[in-house]
């Protein structure tokens, strides 16, 4: 089952499975602007929110495709996406990412190899996002969720992800994100008694972007906080993000921060802290994340994120 497979990549993940067992991994962090933020992207704007929250995407004025790669003990992730401003009707976007957990040996009833048969799920999404007036934004993904376990048959489902951000203030640089995650039919494997349900999440955040007399005109600053929930409220998550940067002609440096914590059961994303790097020279834009947990880094893989966007 996804699941089990999902749950040896960290502790966190295992306890999840007490709480929803089904299709954990579309919990799992996707690019390394978010990763680097500690996860808190509800109020984030641009191509990274297609895997967070699609109201992100709604500004966005030019087409851009983007590459999303990271590694973590026992998987490796790969995604991709393909921004398309569409004025004035709004702004469309697919994706695709693929986790493979690598191959395992399968075997017959009289114990005779049968030979490699690979672990990994797809997820291919489409997401449509518009803006309303100067201050409000949604959009919605919808996302098809397929896996394959060794010998067992393909499984899958599918999940909507949809959400809004919010600015209250003309003239404060706040904003406001909420969003739900995961809503969709039980993950069935095998019969419909033992399907899973998946993991939704609720999800609500502010962000800002503070500004210092003391600092020159050419750094800037901005702050991120998210709480999570699963719709019991049982296992809550907080997170929160810091970034720094300085800007000089058509390049800019970027230095993120952040960190999640966990409570009840945990909700299936790494915790602790974070730290990200961010480069941007005209239209392309390279990051890297790592996040600073002690499972996967104690047996020698610490996650590893790497994204590159390049507008078109």
């Amino acid at each position: 089952m996804v699941a089990l497979l999902v749950a040896s990549v960290s502790p966190s993940l295992a306890r999840a499975q007490v709480a929803n067992s089904g299709a954990l991994d579309l919990l799992y962090p996707i690019g390394a602007r978010a990763t680097g933020l500690g996860t808190a992207f509800v109020t984030e704007q641009g191509s990274e929110a297609v895997w967070w929250n699609p109201a992100g995407l709604s500004r966005m004025s030019k087409p851009e495709f983007s590459l999303d790669h990271f590694e973590v003990l026992l998987m490796k992730g790969d995604a991709a996406s393909f921004i398309l401003p569409v004025k004035p009707i709004g702004v469309f976007a697919i994706s695709a990412r693929l986790f493979d957990y690598g191959s395992q040996e399968e075997r017959d009833t009289l114990d005779n190899p049968l030979g490699e048969f690979p672990n990994r799920t797809f997820v291919l999404g489409a997401s449509f996002a518009a803006d309303f007036g100067s201050s409000f934004d949604a959009g919605v993904t919808y996302h098809l969720f397929r896996g394959q376990a060794g010998l067992n048959p393909s499984f899958g489902t599918s999940a909507v992800d949809v959400g809004v951000q919010y600015r209250p203030l003309a003239d404060k640089p706040l904003r406001l994100g909420f969003e739900i995650r995961n809503l969709g039919m039980s993950l069935q494997v095998h019969d419909a008694p033992q399907a899973d349900a998946l993991p939704t999440r609720l999800h609500f955040g502010a962000s800002y972007d503070p500004t210092f007399a003391q600092f020159p005109k050419e750094i800037t600053t901005h702050v991120t906080a998210e709480a999570v929930s699963d719709a019991s409220f049982e296992n809550r998550e907080f997170r929160v993000g810091a970034q720094l940067g300085y800007t000089t002609g058509p390049s800019r440096l970027l230095i993120r921060g952040g960190y999640v914590m966990q409570q009840g059961e945990a909700s299936g994303i790494l915790g602790g802290p974070s730290l990200g790097l961010g480069l941007t020279s005209g239209r392309v834009q390279l990051d890297l994340a790592r996040i600073f947990e002690s499972f996967s880094t104690g047996l020698g893989t610490p996650p590893t994120y790497i994204s590159i966007r390049v507008g078109l």
